[in-house]
């Protein structure tokens, strides 16, 4: 198949969904992944409403084995993915002598172990394309640690410094890696019902992140951004 195909991982009505309209407008056939499907499924409904072609494929990023199965499925149904978007993320938070090492655990698996297992599976067609795109959606996280937020720290600085490793080896190699440091909170439907009034400059929207990611896509070879940070222009930095 010669369509284009993009891989959203993490797909819910936030950021995943705008990673995935964004992607379908770029005229990609997208394939939607998340825990459960009733996630994925108003986005895909959306998608195809407006013309294009959305898959659901409800996957469990931390089971390699799953994360195999269903790229195997994305190619036989759509193509070879060249795009990759990880929207997935582990949270965990607590008082660090209360905390179960456990949620550092899943907090870990979903937010890095998830990330590998699917750059693995679609990096090999990408290098046969001749061309590639992963962005990795970050957090303030990624570079600093905040009391009380041990398994997302751990999880999201974990996975720039993955970003890190894969730009440095394949963009040699034409796939273009991005981390994108989302530096403050997304205006999400579940920040609306705790906080309805909370005022919009103070937020980020979904659809800004998604549109900074499609510009690094549209990025010249000779001129990739690697790593970028995003907030609003009230946010404390």
């Amino acid at each position: 198949m010669s369509q284009k195909v993009a891989l959203i991982a993490g797909v819910g009505p936030g950021t995943g969904a705008s990673l995935a309209r964004a992607f379908a407008t770029e005229g990609h056939a997208v394939a939607l992944l998340s825990r459960h499907a009733d996630s994925s499924k108003p986005v895909a409904e959306q998608i195809r409403d407006q013309g294009g072609m959305a898959v659901v494929m409800p996957t469990d990023v931390t089971d390699r084995q799953a994360v195999s199965g269903t790229v195997a499925k994305i190619h036989a149904e759509l193509g070879s993915v060249t795009v990759l978007a990880y929207n997935a993320s582990g949270y965990g938070r607590g008082s660090f002598l209360e905390l179960d090492p456990g949620q550092i655990s899943q907090a870990f698996d979903v937010g890095v172990m998830g990330a590998v297992y699917l750059a693995q599976a679609v990096i090999p067609d990408m290098l046969k394309a001749g061309y590639g795109f992963i962005s990795l959606t970050g957090a303030t996280a990624a570079l600093r640690g905040r009391a009380g937020f041990a398994p997302l720290a751990i999880a999201k600085s974990s996975l720039r410094m993955l970003g890190q490793s894969l730009a440095r080896e394949f963009h040699p190699k034409s796939i273009h890696v991005l981390h994108v440091i989302v530096d403050g909170q997304i205006d999400t439907p579940q920040l609306r019902a705790r906080d309805p009034d909370r005022a919009i400059e103070t937020v980020i929207q979904p659809d800004a992140i998604a549109a900074t990611v499609l510009n690094a896509f549209r990025q010249p070879r000779n001129a990739w951004t690697q790593e970028i940070d995003i907030r609003p222009a009230v946010e404390i930095f």
